[in-house]
């Protein structure tokens, strides 16, 4: 079974590179290549609401070309507090499935 159990499905919104710079403790940390995805939401009820989610890849320019189409990426999470943190796993590869609706 190669396929990964949990994806993250959604229209790409932005693709940037996050400036290096010095964390708390004054700790140097590099530039970080992230993208944005949107995605839906389901909610209890049966509804949805629209979540844009940030994740660092490791080369921003796989997503550069895909701003405004639908993508499907491998992701792990994580728990901080009382949120909920997303990260694509090294070397996953994400899946173009077209223009949005």
């Amino acid at each position: 079974m190669n396929e990964a159990m949990f994806t993250l499905c959604g229209q790409v919104m932005n693709v940037y590179v996050q400036p290096g710079g010095q964390n708390k403790n004054g700790d140097a940390y590099d530039p970080r290549d992230k993208v944005q995805i949107l995605g839906q939401l389901p909610l209890k009820s049966g509804g949805h609401r629209l979540e844009l989610v940030t994740l660092n890849t490791e080369d921003a320019r796989v997503f550069q070309a895909a701003v405004g189409k639908t993508v499907r990426v491998p992701v792990g999470f994580y728990s901080v507090n009382r949120s909920v943190g997303y990260f694509i796993p090294q070397g996953a590869k994400p899946s173009f499935l077209g223009a949005s609706a």
